[in-house]
Parts: structure tokens; sequence; C-alpha cells
């Protein structure tokens, strides 16, 4: 309907009631884990401190811009193509290698 042009059915919304009040804008976890094994939390890396530092599952991992900026098995984490903070180990699986599934907890450390 949309590609022919044609208004989906039923009426826009505009009163903001879609938005719950109790949802975080941030969310410090794990919410998806996709098929390389990297782990996308529900930080907004653009909301993070210059030079900080997230943990997860008991390790400390620094910012790097892409993969080959560290030696094969080292954990980080970089901003990925929807400008989150996303965890990965180079030439690794950062769910298996760091113990992390959907819901895992992760902190800031500024």
């Amino acid at each position: 309907m949309l590609a022919r042009g044609d208004p989906p059915p039923g009426q826009p919304r505009h009163d903001g009631a879609d938005r719950r009040a109790d949802w975080p804008d941030d969310l410090c976890e794990i919410v998806y884990v996709d098929h390389y094994g990297n782990a996308m939390t529900g930080l907004r890396a653009a909301m993070l401190p210059p030079g900080a530092r997230l943990t997860a599952a008991g390790r400390v991992l620094d910012r790097a811009r892409t993969f080959s900026d560290l030696p094969p098995g080292a954990a980080f984490w970089y901003e990925n193509s929807n400008g989150l903070a996303e965890l990965a180990v180079n030439q690794g699986r950062a769910d298996r290698d760091l113990g992390l599934a959907i819901g895992s907890p992760v902190e800031i450390v500024a």
C-alpha cells in the first residue's frame, strides 16, 4: 500500500501515547546477539562519555574504532551501524568468549 502511495489503514497518532514513561532511553544490557556472536547493547554510543569503558561479565572493555585496531582475541566495544554500543572479540565470539546472552547486564565506567 505504501509503495503505491496509498495511506495505511487507521488514523495516525500524534499524542505520544505510544511512548511509555517507564521505558528508559538507554538500556544497560545486551539486547541482541548476531550470528557472529557480537552482542548489541541498548546503549546509544553517542551518549557515552569520551573514553568510556564498558563492563560486562566481569570484563572491562575499551572502545575501538575497528576490529583490526586490536590483536586477535581482544574484547572491546564499538559503535555499530545503528549507533548502539556493541561488544565484540576480534576473530572471536563475544557471546561465547565473554559468556554473554540477551539480558546480560552492561555497566558504563567513566
